[in-house]
């Protein structure tokens, strides 16, 4: 049972607070399972648990045990050590309103309630209203009805509410005569523990049923079924089941790569991504001073960091720096040398049209990643989502999901780094940046690092950089981004390609260099800006400030590609 969904049940009952809004992630059937569970193992007087929708009217539904014999047995209370039990909805205990018309549904839940008495049926009572949002919102009538319901429970009736409301419950969607009578909570994703009992009950039971022959699949160790457990992280409860029974029955096996796939499948239709980035360090010219930083900051991650007397996981990267300067690129090489995933976040991804939508979905955000950690959140052009925002009227959404950010970074401590770039840092609030113990700023390359830079993506083309003098093209090459040099190098193969697919020459990459506008000139304004950030302490710079470019033809030292 989840600890969180107790601890509230709990609470809410003690308190006599009538009813507890719960936001799911799509897991409905997951909730009314912690719900009856509930009210079997910890539940005073054997609460009956009655589910409502629309469609239906309510269903009660109880726990059933399986005797030796086989047969199946409804229960009322179970030791809360007991593991195996089924929940089953009882058909022959279907209740509904005895009028059709449109409109009778919502005041028949109601009444239902208040009219189910305590003392005859010798029993406590829990009812769970599915998608009870769409419901509630401006029709005064059902406000009223649930008003005096809520009086009637808070004076000590033993009854208890579960609304499900999805994605959230917001000030919007909870009319204000009812917010003080409804505790607010969210049924969270499961953790690494509860994935790897799902992957572990589904490994016995496959080997179990005898269906086919699962030859790679009795191969299956723990130490498997752990790296299931990591795969799966961010998926709700019958995400993971779907994941691994599909991965079962594609592979015969547990196969990490398809779950993977599925699980980024998954994971984008919710507006994220989640990656794994297939190269790291030796694709990025220069920056030894960030590269250094983060492959020291690599350890803090371990166990034997917090046994050396860390107390917590480094929180974050922030990396300013001009259009084209590399901030993306090392923030995927970074996540390839941590051998982490890299869940990527857009601005449009977090901003929605309705009251409420953007601060759902940031609150997704950080569960998917406190589930999927140790993670890598990357925050691409983040002054999009969380700089100023003066003269913008989005009914408090932007200091809604900024507040949801700074106390994530502040509080959280599941393994979640975040990884920002920024192409102007005068919209971050100083609180936000104070969040990022590693904050850089990439300057345009030096001399060294454009010949490093050169040597690569000449090398990643098929090019002998023998064939190249990399002094001639660093001089001709000044105040140029990484992107103005790769973009120029593509354009001079072009060239020779059209010329007859002849090999590239040197001349072709400097006539390309001549009608390049750099980087420097189109903005000069914003370079000049973010360099104060280094002089004045705020930021570190990650340029290498030492090396020039080799005279003559060289390799340099260079990483040679396969």
């Amino acid at each position: 049972m989840d600890k969180n969904f107790k601890k509230i049940m709990e609470a809410c009952m003690g308190a006599s607070i009538p009813c507890a809004a719960w936001s799911t992630t799509g897991e409905v059937d997951q909730l009314i399972h912690e719900t009856v569970e509930w009210a079997v193992k910890y539940g005073k007087k054997t609460p009956a648990v009655f589910v409502w929708r629309e469609s239906v009217g309510y269903q009660e539904y109880a726990a059933f045990v399986t005797n030796e014999d086989g047969t199946k047995v409804r229960t009322q209370s179970l030791d809360p050590s007991t593991a195996a039990f089924e929940i089953t909805a009882l058909e022959d205990a279907v209740f509904s309103p005895d009028d059709d018309f449109p409109g009778a549904a919502v005041p028949f839940a109601i009444d239902f309630i208040r009219d189910f008495n305590v003392d005859e049926e010798g029993r406590s009572a829990i009812f769970v209203l599915r998608d009870w949002h769409r419901h509630i919102e401006y029709n005064i009538d059902h406000v009223d009805r649930q008003l005096a319901l809520f009086e009637q429970i808070t004076t000590g009736d033993e009854k208890h509410i579960i609304a499900i409301g999805q994605p959230s419950w917001t000030d919007e969607n909870i009319p204000v005569e009812l917010n003080p009578h409804m505790y607010r909570a969210t049924l969270e994703l499961p953790d690494k523990a509860e994935r790897l009992a799902i992957a572990t009950e589904w490994h016995r039971e496959v080997l179990l049923s005898q269906s086919r022959d699962f030859p790679e699949l009795q191969k299956v160790d723990n130490e498997h079924l752990e790296k299931v457990a990591d795969a799966t992280g961010g998926l709700t409860r019958m995400q993971t089941v779907n994941a691994v029974c599909m991965a079962i029955a594609s592979t015969g096996t547990f196969d990490i790569d398809f779950i993977l796939d599925e699980k980024r499948n998954l994971v984008k239709q919710a507006g994220f991504e989640i990656t794994r980035p297939e190269s790291g360090f030796e694709r990025i010219g220069g920056l030894t001073p960030l590269k250094e930083w983060a492959s020291r900051l690599r350890q803090r991650f371990t166990k034997e960091a917090f046994d050396y007397g860390f107390l917590s996981y480094p929180k974050g990267l922030l990396m300013a720096g001009v259009p084209g300067c590399g901030k993306s690129a090392i923030a995927k090489a970074i996540a390839n040398e941590w051998g982490m995933n890299l869940l990527t976040v857009e601005a449009t991804n977090l901003k929605g049209s309705l009251v409420g939508e953007s601060e759902a979905k940031t609150k997704r955000l950080f569960d998917t990643a406190k589930a999927a950690a140790p993670v890598i959140v990357f925050v691409d052009e983040a002054e999009k989502l969380l700089g100023k925002s003066e003269g913008t009227n989005d009914g408090g959404a932007h200091d809604a999901v900024l507040g949801q950010f700074l106390s994530f970074m502040q509080e959280d401590d599941s393994g979640v780094f975040f990884m920002f770039t920024a192409n102007n840092m005068e919209k971050f609030s100083p609180e936000l940046v104070d969040r990022f113990e590693g904050r850089f700023f990439i300057d345009l390359p030096s001399a060294g690092e454009r010949e490093e830079i050169l040597g690569i993506h000449l090398q990643h083309r098929k090019q002998n950089i023998e064939d190249f003098d990399l002094a001639e093209l660093v001089r001709a090459s000044k105040d140029f981004s990484g992107r103005n040099i790769e973009q120029s190098i593509k354009r001079a193969m072009g060239i020779s390609m059209a010329d007859g697919f002849r090999p590239l020459s040197q001349e072709d990459l400097l006539e390309v260099f001549k009608v390049v506008i750099p980087t420097s000139k189109t903005k000069k304004t914003e370079i000049e800006t973010m360099r104060t950030f280094v002089e004045n302490g705020m930021m570190q710079g990650a340029n290498d400030t030492s090396g020039s470019a080799t005279k003559g033809p060289s390799a340099s030292k260079l990483k040679k590609f396969d």
